[in-house]
């Protein structure tokens, strides 16, 4: 980030090392092991001319085990600090999400969100960006004192109101200040920042960073993001991406930017006019869908009660779309396999840029159905019937009486 002098990183980059990241804490938190110092500093770059911003989480050296975690335990750099450990509340695995949190902000951003001198300052910046902390956080805090005042009600409901900056000073004698780089009061003003929104795509990919940013930043540990839940997140999966990929009627074709390119562009190319995703249409009742390779054909469920098959061109982007009907003309129960024989008819596909002959309705031949065999069967077996009869009549033995 010095480097690249402070700018926001691509979206592609920022999912990169998020996803690489929360596959370590999920490591981590799958043997009961949390990082605890989490910064910038110990996130390494693995090979950036080979395998740009593919990173491994380093620094070991702070480690604390789950179980060996007790109330008002001082961790975690000051700017990542999570709200737990600043109140002095009993905390788990879900301290090093929320500094993923502050690190995924800084390459959003290019600058830090909570960039305070002490703890009263970081806490400060959180409540103004994310609102107070719930109230049965605060009465169970060890150092809820230290940045609350209570006020006491006659239903014995304890009301905790933020301390001042000159309240806090001349309780501590420690002088506060406001290093603040941006200007935004919530979260949810991100998503619609113009930085990285050039396409409609691009779009939908920074309004998931962000809601992945703001589940990461909640502010009680319970409702916080999993490092599991962050590698099935959209942002990590970009599943919101999936139905305009490949579409029915008019393909559009999304090509991720690739994070080995100049750092802070990002590229997505549509085969098409039309920078909108495209719907997927429903298809009628009793009609499925076949796939080729050259077009897709839909075709309606045959009946008990029809033989006769029509086809005719679907009106749409895909030309070579072809719909077959079956007509209720002849009755199948009433004929048997020895009866008829059928001709079969072989559409074949040839290129999606040749245009079909015809839209209007198409009448392919109908089953060629042969004439029933029983008379002429039945001729021949009279003809050597009597064939028989005479040539062996030649030979028997008359009985009495007979001449």
């Amino acid at each position: 980030m010095d480097k690249r002098e402070w700018r926001p990183a691509p979206l592609n980059g920022i999912r990169t090392v998020i996803k690489d990241l929360a596959t370590a804490f999920d490591t981590l938190k799958s043997i009961g092991l949390i990082h605890t110092d989490l910064k910038l500093d110990n996130v390494m770059l693995v090979d950036h001319q080979v395998q740009p911003l593919r990173v491994k989480l380093i620094d070991f050296g702070l480690v604390v085990k789950t179980s060996e975690v007790w109330k008002g335990l001082v961790v975690q750099p000051l700017w990542h600090r999570a709200p737990d450990v600043i109140l002095g509340l009993p905390f788990n695995a879900a301290i090093d999400v929320w500094s993923l949190g502050t690190i995924l902000a800084v390459m959003l951003l290019g600058v830090q969100l909570f960039p305070g001198n002490n703890q009263y300052d970081v806490l400060r910046f959180i409540i103004d960006l994310l609102g107070e902390p719930p109230r049965t956080l605060l009465n169970s805090g060890l150092f809820t004192e230290s940045f609350f005042k209570d006020k006491s009600r006659f239903c014995g409901r304890t009301v905790w109101k933020f301390k001042t900056p000159l309240e806090f000073q001349l309780e501590t004698n420690l002088k506060t200040s406001d290093d603040r780089e941006y200007t935004f009061s919530s979260l949810e003003e991100l998503k619609t920042s113009s930085t990285h929104n050039k396409t409609i795509f691009q779009a939908e990919d920074r309004k998931a960073c962000v809601e992945l940013l703001q589940d990461m930043l909640q502010m009680d540990q319970k409702k916080r993001i999993t490092p599991k839940q962050i590698l099935a997140h959209p942002f990590i999966t970009r599943s919101y991406l999936n139905l305009s990929k490949n579409c029915l009627y008019g393909t559009e074709t999304v090509e991720a930017d690739s994070s080995s390119e100049r750092p802070g562009t990002e590229q997505t190319q549509l085969d098409g006019s039309s920078e909108h995703s495209c719907s997927l249409k429903e298809l009628p009742a009793g009609v499925i869908e076949v796939q080729t390779d050259e077009r897709t054909v839909l075709v309606e469920e045959a009946t008990k009660e029809s033989s006769v098959i029509r086809t005719q061109t679907v009106q749409g982007d895909t030309p070579s779309s072809v719909k077959a009907e079956i007509a209720p003309e002849i009755k199948l129960e009433s004929i048997t396999d020895e009866d008829w024989e059928i001709s079969i008819v072989s559409v074949i596909g040839k290129s999606h840029s040749e245009a079909p002959k015809s839209s209007s309705e198409e009448t392919l031949p109908a089953p060629v159905v042969s004439e029933p065999r029983n008379k002429k069967k039945k001729g021949i077996r009279r003809f050597f019937s009597r064939m028989r009869r005479d040539f062996f009549s030649c030979f028997c033995v008359p009985g009495q009486g007979e001449e």
